[in-house]
């Protein structure tokens, strides 16, 4: 008995040491990032030696400004340009609401070691009338918006 109970608390312990250091649970929209950059925000593995997609984790893109970047690329996309990564960034806008998508924004921001201010639905919401119809970017000019 006494085994049992010794296990019970050192199972509990880990645990609670696990739920402690976790960060906070992804909103439902989340599953439209996962299936590329991975639930870790590390980015999937596509069985080539290129990733699917970038990582979010350490994003400077997810990271920059007030989200507007970042948010231009959910509405948008990225299309395909070099062979850095197997896929192409779709334009999710349509896919959510301004609430989902500032929910979003903000985990990501938040996650993966990026620590960046929230967004709001309302930023959404004038960043969607901003890039609405507006046609895929290229990664290059994304970047160069970060200097």
């Amino acid at each position: 008995m006494k085994k049992i109970t010794a296990s019970f608390l050192v199972i509990t312990t880990l645990l609670a040491a696990s739920a402690s250091q976790a960060q906070t649970p992804a909103p439902a929209s989340f599953v439209l990032c996962m299936a590329c950059h991975g639930m870790d925000g590390k980015g999937m593995g596509a069985g080539t030696p290129m990733p699917m997609a970038p990582p979010l984790a350490g994003s400077k893109l997810a990271a920059f400004g007030d989200g507007e970047v970042m948010a231009s690329i959910v509405f948008t996309g990225i299309e395909k340009q070099d062979t850095k990564f197997v896929g192409i960034m779709a334009p999710l806008g349509p896919a959510m609401t301004d609430a989902q998508m500032a929910e979003v924004l903000t985990y990501v921001r938040s996650s993966f070691g990026n620590s960046a201010p929230s967004v709001t639905a309302d930023q959404i919401k004038g960043w969607r009338e901003k890039y609405n119809g507006k046609p895929m970017q290229k990664r290059a000019d994304l970047e160069a918006r970060l200097k």
